[in-house]
């Protein structure tokens, strides 16, 4: 049996050769797919990309409120789909908030017993930045996680 194969000229050739010529197109896309994948592990990015990675949740997103109505309505649904790794997100954050706590709770309580040292007044401080700005971040992903499951758009 004969089949017509090819774009605008087509070529005629028998069942079995265009069988065999799909099935080596499916390895070949399997190979470039395994190789897409050796590439975006963890293990050959700079340490800097993973714990940015690892720590920060925007990244995750896109841009919803530029382009045109497709465009933006493309991004929000994206949006929705990746508020699942929120979740986890928050409690890194969570986590990262109660060891800055700890850690200004300590500084405080050194700073208190010895006057003569500022040092640890200036690491109190130091814990007090990073608490604050890990409760920011916590609270910005709680409300987007919120946002996101309420709001179908």
């Amino acid at each position: 049996m004969q089949r017509l194969q090819g774009g605008k000229y087509g070529t005629i050739c028998s069942r079995r050769s265009s069988i065999v010529g799909s099935r080596s197109k499916v390895s070949e896309m399997i190979q470039r797919a395994d190789l897409r994948t050796v590439s975006s592990r963890y293990e050959e990015m700079p340490l800097s990309l993973v714990l940015f990675r690892y720590l920060w949740p925007f990244w995750l997103f896109k841009d919803a409120s530029s382009g045109d109505r497709m465009t933006r309505a493309a991004a929000y649904r994206h949006n929705r789909s990746m508020r699942f790794y929120l979740p986890g997100y928050m409690l890194k954050w969570m986590f990262s908030s109660a060891v800055a706590y700890a850690f200004l709770s300590a500084a405080d309580a050194i700073a208190a017993i010895s006057d003569s040292w500022h040092l640890f007044n200036w690491l109190a401080g130091a814990g007090a930045v990073a608490f604050v700005g890990s409760l920011c971040v916590l609270l910005v992903t709680g409300y987007i996680y919120l946002y996101l499951n309420r709001n179908e758009g």
